[in-house]
C-alpha cells in the first residue's frame, strides 16, 4: 500500500515541485545549522563573561580559548580573553587580543581603551610607571581620539626610552600643549629637542633648544642644551659654507661665544667664520677672526692655530690687515 501510494505521490507530482520541495528542505536545514550555532555561540559568550564577573581569569582564559579552538569565538570573547590576561600580568598576550577583538569590531575599541587606560592610571598611582606607560599606550593606540592628559608625558618618555622618535616628538608636542605647566614640561622640550636631533631635523631641533633655554634659562639642562645647540649651529654653518652660502655661515656661527665655552668648538667655530668672510671679501672681519684663533689658543689648539697663523701672515703680505 504505501509503495503504491509512492509511486501515485510521483506520478502527480512535477520536477519543478520536487526541485522546489529540495530547497526549501534545505533552507529549513540551513536556518537551524545558523540558529544552532548562534546559540552556542551566545552559550559561550554568557560563560566567559559569568567567569570574568566572577574574577575568576585563568578560567575566562580556558573558555575563551576553548571557544577558538572550536570556531566559537566572537569579537567580544576576544575582548573578555584580552581582559583576562591583563588582570593575570600577562600583557604583551593580552594586546594581540584587543587587536583582534578591534580588528572584528572596531566598535569595541573605546571600551577595550577605557579598560586599559584605567588600569594604566591605577598602575601609576602604585609607581609601576613602565606599566602604566605601555597600558597607556595601547589604550591609545586602540582608541586614536582618546586623549591622556598630563599621562601623555609618560607614553612619550616610553617612546623615547625605545628610541621612536617620531612617536616621542608626537606625544611630547601633544602634551606640551594640552598640560604645559606640569612638572614634566622642562624635561619635556628637552627630550622633544633631542628625539628631533635624533630624527635628523637640526632646524627643529634648534628652535626646540632656543625655545627650552629662552623658557627656562636656569633649567637643571641648560648647560648640555647649551652645548647640543651650539654643535648643531656649527654643524650648520659648515653645510652652508660647502654649499657656498656663506652669509648663512655667518648667521650659524656668529655669537658662538654665547652658547658655549666649549673652547675647540669656538677655535672651529672661528676659522670658519674666518674663511666665510674672506670668500665675502670682508677681509678686515676675516682677519679678525685669524686672529681671536691665534689670541683664543690655550695651547690644546693644534693645527687650526697653525692654519690661523698662515692666514693672517698671508693678508699682511697682501697689505690686507
Amino acid at each position: 500500500m504505501i509503495a503504491k501510494r509512492v509511486r501515485q505521490y510521483h506520478s502527480t507530482t512535477s520536477p519543478v515541485s520536487l526541485s522546489s520541495l529540495a530547497f526549501a528542505l534545505a533552507v529549513a536545514a540551513g536556518a537551524a545549522l545558523i540558529g544552532w550555532g548562534c546559540s552556542q555561540e551566545n552559550k559561550t559568550l554568557r560563560e566567559v563573561e559569568a567567569a570574568f564577573s566572577a574574577g575568576d581569569n585563568a578560567e575566562t582564559v580556558a573558555l575563551c580559548r576553548h571557544a577558538i579552538r572550536r570556531n566559537a569565538a566572537t569579537p567580544r570573547v576576544y575582548y573578555y580573553y584580552g581582559a583576562a590576561l591583563v588582570e593575570l600580568g600577562r600583557d604583551f598576550e593580552a594586546f594581540r587580543q584587543f587587536d583582534e577583538a578591534v580588528g572584528q569590531d572596531r566598535v569595541l575599541g573605546p571600551e577595550a581603551s577605557s579598560f586599559l587606560a584605567g588600569k594604566g592610571e591605577d598602575d601609576f598611582r602604585a609607581w609601576r610607571r613602565r606599566r602604566a606607560a605601555e597600558r597607556l599606550r595601547k589604550a591609545a593606540e586602540l582608541d586614536p581620539g582618546r586623549e591622556l592628559g598630563g599621562y601623555e608625558y609618560l607614553v612619550a618618555d616610553l617612546y623615547f626610552q625605545e628610541e621612536n622618535w617620531e612617536g616621542a616628538i608626537r606625544c611630547y608636542r601633544g602634551a606640551l600643549v594640552a598640560v604645559p605647566d606640569t612638572s614634566e614640561a622642562r624635561v619635556a622640550m628637552f627630550n622633544l629637542a633631542r628625539a628631533l636631533e635624533s630624527m635628523g631635523t637640526p632646524a627643529t631641533a634648534r628652535e626646540a633648544y632656543e625655545q627650552l633655554l629662552e623658557a627656562h634659562p636656569r633649567g637643571r639642562h641648560r648647560h648640555e642644551a647649551r652645548w647640543r645647540l651650539a654643535n648643531l649651529c656649527y654643524d650648520e654653518g659648515e653645510r652652508q659654507y660647502a654649499l657656498g652660502n656663506y652669509e648663512m655661515t655667518i648667521e650659524q656661527l656668529e655669537g658662538m661665544d654665547a652658547r658655549t665655552d666649549n673652547q675647540g668648538l669656538l677655535q672651529r667655530s672661528r676659522f670658519l667664520l674666518g674663511e666665510a668672510y674672506e670668500a665675502m671679501g670682508d677681509f678686515e672681519k676675516a682677519y679678525a677672526q685669524f686672529r681671536s684663533v691665534i689670541e683664543g689658543d690655550r695651547g690644546a689648539s693644534g693645527r687650526i692655530v697653525q692654519r690661523a697663523q698662515s692666514k693672517v701672515d698671508a693678508f699682511r703680505e697682501a697689505g690686507l690687515n
